[in-house]
Order: structure tokens, then C-alpha cells, then sequence
């Protein structure tokens, strides 16, 4: 009996067009993830669907092992982090729905109630103010037009006292809402403020016309120390890289973490100004890093690429950002030497 024909090894072409077809199969979904995320919450999903497409299109411009295993570590990290903000969000927003519901139905209630109590005294008084008409006793009727006179009065204040605890009741509400508001522009991690406050920010600027330049500082690596050290090391490196960039930049300058290892700042100054400062701010973030893990010090030394741009006459908040954002990709350090990814023999 013959044995099988061995199997012959796949041929390169057909490796490669395996790869990419896989590849491109891995950029879709990539996508398709945002664009679904993006839809599920507009508040929330915006950071997330930026980051994924622009971790898509880190992968799609050099798809190397490592880049691919950084963009799988990220697009875990980057999920996980939507879905613990989507159900704080819908937290808070069903607590707070939840209590003016309840503060009105109980206001509600009350009135009614009261008013209840009313209309039967007021009934009363005019089967009383009607036997005393039958009498004819005018010093009874002037006792009875005193009292409705009290009694109406007291209706009046019992109203100005119930209006004034509600209004109070819903001043609170308001002072809690706000507070959700403040909470929600920052970031919880570092405590700067986040992504959602940047957009607003950058678009009060360019709705007023006003000159400012945008600083975007990225750590190069950084998902190799959580590949290291894991992520509450990188946590705590984010956390004191926040606090280092707050505390160098003017009180009228805006700072934020705009999203994972993506630290952004807002500076009303020229282009040229605007320049200096960012050299300055990325020798100040870059350089070692002592962290303690499982109870011993570490150092962890960090690297950061920067990009600038100043907003030019017309140009849109986005496009600002663009700029910035291609700026500081040029300056990354060279990727090309690392291994292109392959498929092994068989």
C-alpha cells in the first residue's frame, strides 16, 4: 500500500496573500468596533472611536509583530476602559433621574395633599359663613371674615414655604448636577481633565476666534511597560506624568489627558513660542520614572514624541488637532527595523 503524498510547503505568494487578507480581515473589525462603540454612547464612545481608528491606522502603516501585539494589548486596554465608563455614566445618569423623579413626585404629593385639607376647611367656612347669614348675627360674621381672612393667609404662606423647600430641594439637585458635570470633564486616573472637556474646550477657541496652539505629547513604548511591569505600573506612571505636566504650564493654559498614553496642552501663545515650550515640557516628561511594584522601587525610564500646531484663520478645531497629531507621528522613533510579520513554514 502506498503512503500519502506528503504535504508541499505553502508558497510564498499564497503566505503572503494569506497575511494580508487576514490582516485586512483584523483592520475591518478594528473599525467596525468603533464605529460601533461611537454609536452606543456619543458622550462616552468619541474618545474610544478616535482611539481605535487611529490604532488601526498605526497597524494598517507598519504591521509588525510587535505593532500588532501593542494594538491588541490597546484594543483590550481601550474597551475595558469604555465599558467602566459606560456603566459609571449610566450610573450616575439613573441616580440622578431617579432622585428629581422622586423629589417631584414627593412635591407632588404634598401639594395635593394640602391641597385637599384646603378645599375642605374653605368648604366649611362657607356652610359656616351661610348659617351665619341666616342669623343675621353681624358680629359673628365679622369674627367668621377674620378668621377665612387668617386662614387664607396661612394658605398663602403654607404655599411661599412649600415653593421655597422645593426650590432649596432643587438647588441641591442642580449643585449635584454640576458636580456630575465636573467629575465627568476628568480624568480619573491622572486628574487632569479628560478628553471629553478638550473638545470643549478647543471649540469655545475656535468659535471665538482666538490664537492658540495645540502641544500633543505621546510616550514611545509605553505598552512595552505594561507588557513588563503591568498596567498598575503604567497607571502610575501616567498619574505622575499628569501631575508633572500641571504643575509647568500657566494657570490660563489647558491640560488634559486626551486618551490612554496621549497627554494634551493648550497654549494661547504664537507658534514659535508655542514650539520652545513643547521641547521643554517633553525633556521635562521624559527620564526616569521610580515606581513601586508588588513593594519594591522600580525606575522605569520613558521616552515622549510631541507634536504642535497653531490654529490657522478658518481652520476647524479638528483640523488643528490633525496637524498636531502628524507631527508627532513624524517624530516617533524609526519602527523600520523591526521584523515584518510573517507566517511560518509549515
Amino acid at each position: 500500500m502506498s503512503s500519502p503524498e506528503r504535504q508541499q510547503p505553502q508558497p510564498e505568494s499564497d503566505r503572503d496573500a494569506l497575511l494580508h487578507a487576514a490582516l485586512d480581515c483584523y483592520l475591518a473589525s478594528i473599525l467596525d468596533i468603533a464605529e460601533t462603540v461611537a454609536s452606543l454612547s456619543s458622550d462616552i464612545g468619541a474618545s474610544c472611536h478616535d482611539q481605535l481608528v487611529r490604532l488601526r491606522g498605526r497597524v494598517a502603516y507598519h504591521a509588525s509583530v510587535q505593532t500588532l501585539e501593542e494594538s491588541r494589548t490597546a484594543l483590550h486596554s481601550e474597551l475595558i476602559d469604555f465599558s467602566n465608563k459606560a456603566r459609571q455614566y449610566n450610573n450616575v445618569l439613573a441616580g440622578d433621574v431617579a432622585k428629581a423623579l422622586a423629589l417631584l413626585a414627593q412635591s407632588e404629593s404634598a401639594v395635593a395633599v394640602r391641597n385637599e385639607k384646603y378645599i375642605e376647611r374653605l368648604a366649611q367656612f362657607v356652610e359656616e359663613m351661610e348659617q351665619v347669614a341666616r342669623s343675621g348675627d353681624r358680629a359673628l360674621a365679622a369674627g367668621q371674615a377674620v378668621e377665612l381672612r387668617g386662614f387664607v393667609e396661612s394658605m398663602e404662606q403654607d404655599g411661599r414655604d412649600a415653593n421655597a423647600h422645593l426650590q432649596a430641594k432643587l438647588a441641591e439637585f442642580q449643585d449635584k448636577l454640576r458636580e456630575v458635570e465636573f467629575l465627568a470633564s476628568i480624568d480619573p486616573l491622572t486628574g487632569i481633565a479628560n478628553r471629553r472637556e478638550f473638545d470643549r474646550q478647543l471649540a469655545a477657541r475656535a468659535a471665538a476666534n482666538r490664537e492658540f496652539c495645540i502641544l500633543l505629547f505621546d510616550l514611545n513604548t509605553f505598552q512595552r511597560v505594561n507588557y513588563d511591569h503591568g498596567h498598575l505600573c503604567g497607571d502610575e506612571i501616567l498619574k505622575q506624568l499628569g501631575n508633572r505636566l500641571s504643575n509647568h504650564v500657566r494657570p490660563r493654559d489647558f491640560v488634559c489627558r486626551w486618551g490612554g498614553d496621549e497627554f494634551v496642552v493648550i497654549l494661547e501663545c504664537p507658534l514659535a513660542n508655542a514650539e520652545v515650550r513643547a521641547e521643554e515640557i517633553a525633556r521635562l516628561l521624559s527620564g526616569a520614572y521610580k515606581v513601586v511594584v508588588e513593594g519594591q522601587e522600580i525606575t522605569v525610564n520613558i521616552g515622549v514624541s510631541f507634536g504642535v500646531s497653531e490654529r490657522g484663520a478658518g481652520e476647524t478645531a479638528e483640523q488643528v488637532f490633525q496637524r498636531a497629531d502628524e507631527g508627532m507621528y513624524r517624530q516617533k522613533p524609526a519602527t523600520s527595523n523591526q521584523p515584518r510579520l510573517t507566517i511560518p513554514n509549515p
